[in-house]
C-alpha cells in the first residue's frame, strides 16, 4: 500500500523517512577507514546516521567505524559527500542497541551542544 504522502502526490521529505531524528550536535570523536585513524566532528546524529567532518574524506562507499565519546561506537558505511568538509554515514546499529544509543546522543548534545549558525550580516 502506498504511503500517504505519496498517494497525495508530494514526495516524503528525507527527515519523515528517517527511523530515528537527528540530533544537532559538537562533539569532537574518531573515524577509522580504509587504513585512515582520524579526529573528526560529528554535525549531526541518530541512531543510524551521522553526519561527520573530517579529512581526508572517506570514498563513498567505504566501511567506517566512528567512536562518540558519550555516545558509542558503530560501524557504517559513507553514503555521500556533504559540504564543509562532510560526509554522510549510515550507521548498522541492531534493534536493541538503537534507543539506548539514541538515549546517550541526547544526552550527549546538551553537553555539546551544536554552534549557532553563522549570520549574512
Amino acid at each position: 500500500m502506498a504511503e500517504p504522502s505519496e498517494i497525495a502526490g508530494t514526495p516524503q521529505t528525507d527527515a519523515e523517512r528517517r527511523r530515528f531524528r537527528r540530533i544537532a550536535t559538537r562533539i569532537e570523536g574518531r573515524i577509522v577507514y580504509a587504513g585512515v585513524d582520524a579526529e573528526c566532528l560529528v554535525h549531526e546524529m541518530s541512531a543510524t546516521g551521522a553526519i561527520v567532518e573530517v579529512t581526508p574524506l572517506p570514498a563513498i562507499g567505504t566501511d567506517v567505524a566512528l567512536d562518540v565519546p558519550g555516545v558509542g561506537f558503530a560501524r557504517g558505511t559513507a553514503m555521500r559527500h556533504e559540504p564543509h568538509g562532510r560526509v554522510s554515514i549510515d550507521l548498522e546499529t541492531s534493534p536493541a542497541r538503537r534507543d539506548r544509543l539514541n538515549d546517550r546522543l541526547i544526552l550527549a548534545a546538551f553537553r555539546f551542544p551544536p554552534e549557532p549558525p553563522l549570520s549574512d550580516d
